[in-house]
């Protein structure tokens, strides 16, 4: 597993006089040589990477969104289990809990049924190294979400609740 510096900080990243003439293609390159692969899955308007074992996908703003690019990381397949509507519900209160210019959002690919992380940011403000951290941090995130589907803290409110009813049965 690759570590990466700074790993907790956001991908809005701050402008600078250097990255004024920042294109996709130079940063794809800068990308995949700080990430040290020999050049990245790419096509002419996206391209794919890992990072510590998670798929991102990075696409580059189209003709009305010039100087953009999106970027995709897959956090895996939605379960089709009991508790599906509370795995959504959850993504649902992330984004909520993450809402605000420039940050990611959930949302589930119709297409795979796997749940993604989404965001968007302007090539004028972003650096390889830090979107490689912002990747890096995501992609623990996308680890702890298939392990629990961020319903830990449910599970243990449900459980405490379970067990105050319990109590309230046995007292009675």
């Amino acid at each position: 597993m690759r570590s990466y510096r700074d790993a907790g900080e956001k991908i809005k990243m701050t402008e600078s006089n250097e990255l004024k003439d920042q294109t996709f293609g130079k940063l794809l390159q800068e990308l995949a040589t700080l990430a040290a692969v020999p050049e990245l899955a790419s096509q002419k308007d996206h391209a794919q990477i890992e990072v510590d074992g998670i798929y991102f996908t990075i696409i580059e703003g189209g003709q009305y969104d010039r100087n953009t690019f999106s970027y995709f990381c897959d956090f895996g397949a939605v379960p089709n289990s009991g508790e599906r509507a509370e795995i959504l519900q959850r993504l649902l209160e992330s984004n909520l809990l993450m809402a605000g210019h420039g940050a990611p959002t959930f949302a589930v690919n119709f297409e795979t049924q796997h749940v993604l992380l989404v965001g968007r940011a302007h090539l004028s403000e972003v650096n390889a190294q830090r979107l490689l951290n912002a990747f890096a941090q995501y992609a623990e995130q996308a680890r702890q979400w298939r392990q629990g589907y961020f319903l830990e803290g449910q599970r243990k409110t449900q459980a405490g609740s379970q067990q105050q009813r319990l109590r309230a049965a046995l007292q009675a």
